[in-house]
């Protein structure tokens, strides 16, 4: 039978009020329907310790060692994308170990679960090119940056199975390379879109289905849309111009 448990409020009793009064354990003990051993345990604890609450308990024995929870962490790194089921057969496939005890040693690790950032795939050459980018122009100023016009399109699509996908890690780590899933663009039916912006103004949204080819750039934004706008702001320049300089449209056309 589980030995019954004395409230603190019932200890402080016993200590401040009965004991200091001279009363004896047993005395004690059958005032508060418990056995004088009790009373007798409390009394020199508080003597002992100036304490009266318990002292922490070991509590249940660890199933798996730290070099183990390390080699947990190991295949962590390796593979981050991995469910708490896939790990606990891979971990330590011959011992019976719960999901459970998988999630316990990483969160013990400051590691939680956590939803998956995407971004487009980016290999060493595109790294390389955007960061140049960024240091040829490190040093303009706002009045410079005013002038540029950002163009971009986008590809949304149609049918799309996008299950939701967790990854282990530590906070702060959603966008290191290997906690971010790659995608690769296309696939399915899809609508293009396109737009452009600048500090003063916001051209028109073009759509198109499928893909958006380089005549059809051409003959859906770049006439109708980007030469007309510039042209509309009375550049003293042919509109043209700055289209043929990095090689966008033919000079000859």
């Amino acid at each position: 039978m589980a030995r019954r448990r004395l409230s603190e409020a019932i200890r402080w009793q016993i200590i401040g009020g009965m004991h200091a009064t001279g009363a004896s354990f047993k005395a004690i003990g059958r005032q508060l329907g418990y056995h004088y051993t009790v009373i007798s345990r409390l009394v020199r604890k508080h003597r002992q310790t100036g304490a009266v609450k318990d002292r922490p308990k070991s509590g249940r024995p660890r199933v798996t060692s730290e070099r183990e929870d390390r080699a947990l962490l190991r295949i962590i790194r390796r593979e981050p994308f991995s469910t708490s089921t896939v790990l606990k057969r891979t971990w330590l496939p011959n011992r019976h170990l719960s999901t459970r005890t998988v999630r316990n040693r990483l969160k013990a690790a400051g590691m939680a679960a956590r939803r998956v950032i995407k971004r487009p795939r980016l290999t060493d050459d595109h790294k390389r090119r955007r960061l140049a980018w960024c240091l040829a122009r490190q040093r303009w100023n706002l009045r410079t940056w005013r002038r540029i016009h950002w163009s971009d399109e986008s590809r949304f699509l149609l049918h799309v199975t996008d299950g939701r996908l967790r990854v282990w890690r530590h906070r702060n780590t959603a966008y290191t390379p290997r906690n971010i899933r790659q995608t690769v663009p296309f696939g399915g039916g899809s609508v293009m879109v396109w737009c452009c912006i600048s500090h003063d103004c916001k051209l028109d949204l073009v759509t198109t289905r499928g893909n958006l080819t380089g005549d059809q750039y051409m003959r859906h934004v770049l006439e109708p849309v980007v030469v007309t706008h510039f042209d509309n702001h009375h550049l003293p320049q042919d509109p043209c111009t700055w289209m043929i300089t990095p090689g966008l449209i033919d000079p000859g056309q």
